[in-house]
């Protein structure tokens, strides 16, 4: 199993009509490394999380 740190959660994605989350945005990885760099963001999709805790967020890839 391989960790990869994707940074924090930047925004969220909702259904407006159910009220459920559907994805979760965070940094793609040239946004963690140079503040500079094109805005790239990764969109991880509600169904792919496996696991909440208080500082990590589990993700299936």
């Amino acid at each position: 199993m391989m960790a990869k740190d994707f940074g924090l959660v930047q925004d969220v994605c909702a259904d407006l009509g159910t009220g459920k989350i559907t994805s979760i945005i965070v940094p793609g990885s040239n946004k963690v490394l140079n503040i500079f760099a094109q805005s790239t963001e990764i969109e991880i999709p509600w169904e792919k999380i496996k696991c909440i805790g208080d500082d990590l967020i589990l993700v299936e890839i």
